[in-house]
């Protein structure tokens, strides 16, 4: 029962995250809805430097988890470099909004799903690695 509640944890955790990344791509490639979900009106070259270079990386990553979802046991380290991803997207987003370089109300939603991810990823690679060592 160890093994395949582990399975459906991290099955789960691969299946949203890759869901999560994929709906991510949306305001990084399409300006107006950086406007609407992040408030950002300023489209500069830099801008779409960035957000190219950094929708590339998430496109990957997307694929990357539904690749871990086809063999989550196997894959499951995914799930912790994915923590660590998503734990740098959340002091990114701390730093910007202490320095009031995007409103904290914007980082709110986006905060609170980067937080049950993290919760996600992490149960999910603990207790597939206590399954293993069973």
């Amino acid at each position: 029962m160890g093994n395949n509640k582990a399975i459906i944890w991290l099955k789960i955790s691969f299946l949203i995250g890759a869901v999560t990344d994929a709906l991510a791509l949306i305001p990084m490639v399409i300006p107006a809805a950086a406007k609407i979900f992040w408030g950002f009106s300023n489209f500069s070259g830099i801008y779409y430097f960035a957000m190219g270079m950094g929708a590339s990386l998430m496109l990957a990553w997307t694929i990357l988890l539904f690749w871990a979802y086809r063999r989550p046991l196997e894959r499951r380290y995914i799930a912790l470099f994915t923590a660590m991803i998503v734990t740098g997207f959340v002091i990114t987003e701390i730093i910007l909004a202490s320095h009031g370089d995007i409103p904290i109300s914007k980082v709110l939603g986006s905060l609170a799903m980067q937080a049950i991810l993290l919760v996600l990823f992490g149960y999910s690679f603990l207790i597939s690695g206590k399954t293993q060592k069973s």
